[in-house]
């Protein structure tokens, strides 16, 4: 199986995500984060409010994916589960790293803004939201279902949706924080760094995959599609409460007459 550029790019699973992909892009929420300009302390609040929850987000993810890469060695997918296994590897410690730019994002955020003092293990305790666990839902269906070769979707349109959405909200937030808060959203930053580099890896394992496994095609493309409303239904909800926080600080300020 040898997927060449153009059929990484225009098979079967590409050309039917390429629609739902643009319907994300068109979300009410997905349109307010990357192509409106929000308050810088919106903004600030959305990246501290995404951080917390993105801890949540990612902690269970190397069981997921280890899981994934154990069950398709069973079913002789075994390119398959090799690509599971390296990328369980990658995702070790993401919660961790998310949870510290959490503090770090909190400290700042306090030392500048008096009228609204947020509490980092706060955030972090409450983290298991909604959309956290409906993200967690659609994983353990898949890793347990019977298509488990199907958590490669998840994989390439979430690290997808990082390679074309984070380098806007990095540009944003270069306008938007101060340079110490732009140094504390290393977990975004370095995601979109190192997921540029997965995108051709992803599309040529798609490609192979479904090259080899054509019936897997329409299945691959409902979980593809489950992935991108699950996460945008993620951004929507952080966005949801840094719009609650920003309401708070307002009516401090107000009650203060600041």
């Amino acid at each position: 199986m040898n997927g060449n550029n153009e059929t990484l790019n225009s098979n079967a699973y590409q050309a039917r995500m390429n629609v739902a992909r643009e319907q994300f892009a068109r979300r009410e929420d997905v349109q307010q984060l990357f192509n409106s300009p929000l308050d810088p302390e919106l903004l600030n609040l959305f990246m501290i409010h995404w951080c917390a929850m993105s801890a949540a987000l990612t902690t269970p993810i190397p069981e997921y994916l280890a899981t994934a890469g154990v069950r398709c060695e069973a079913l002789g997918l075994t390119d398959l589960a090799e690509f599971f296994k390296e990328h369980t590897e990658e995702e070790d410690g993401h919660h961790e790293w998310a949870a510290a730019d959490t503090h770090k994002l909190v400290k700042l955020w306090n030392e500048q803004q008096p009228a609204l003092q947020l509490d980092a293990e706060e955030l972090l305790f409450t983290n298991m939201t909604a959309s956290v666990r409906n993200y967690h839902q659609l994983h353990r269906d898949v890793v347990s279902g019977d298509a488990p070769w199907a958590e490669l979707a998840i994989d390439v349109e979430i690290e997808l949706i990082t390679t074309q959405y984070g380098p806007p909200l990095l540009k944003a937030c270069a306008s938007a924080l101060c340079e110490e808060s732009r140094k504390s959203i290393s977990f975004l930053a370095e995601h979109v760094n190192f997921d540029f580099g997965h995108t051709d890896t992803n599309f040529r394992v798609v490609a192979e995959l479904i090259e080899a496994k054509p019936e897997f095609t329409a299945h691959l493309v409902s979980i593809g599609e489950r992935a991108l409303d699950t996460y945008g239904d993620f951004l929507g909800e952080a966005l949801h409460l840094a719009k609650k926080s920003y309401g708070v600080l307002e009516r401090n300020r107000t009650a203060v007459g600041a």
